[in-house]
């Protein structure tokens, strides 16, 4: 017989099912346009290395993006270190997306862990039977 805090455990682990559906909408992969290496008011940003400066360098290079739309310049003819402002925010926010991802899912696993913990054992064994009927059927 489950407990009252089993329901809550389960319900709650409904939830955690439902964010991990709306995880599958985000870029969990990045895949660069450009080589990654962006030098920007004296210093060196390495996309693949640091991910502590992405949400900056999306608000700065938007900037550049909004200025340069203001002087009626295309946004891909302002280049920096190689390539144009448009595929630099393309790839920040790529990578800046593949980041939240990846630690949305840990901290989705981390919670469903916990509760898998907390739920009684009566409860835990009817879940892997029914895990072992439905395999079955």
């Amino acid at each position: 017989m489950a407990t009252k805090n089993d329901e809550r455990i389960i319900e709650l682990k409904k939830i955690i099912e439902k964010k991990r559906e709306e995880l599958n909408n985000m870029h969990s992969r990045f895949a660069p346009k450009t080589n990654c290496i962006l030098q920007l008011d004296g210093e060196t940003y390495n996309l693949n290395v640091s991910t502590q400066n992405l949400t900056y360098l999306l608000v700065k290079i938007n900037a550049l993006i909004k200025s340069a739309e203001s002087l009626n310049i295309p946004a891909e003819d302002v280049i920096i270190s190689g390539f144009g402002l448009s595929e630099w925010f393309d790839d920040i926010k790529s990578k800046k997306d593949s980041v939240d991802y990846r630690e949305k899912k840990r901290e989705l696993t981390s919670i469903e862990n916990k509760l898998n913990n907390l739920l009684s054992d009566d409860k835990q064994t009817e879940l892997q039977i029914d895990s072992l009927e439905a395999l079955l059927k």
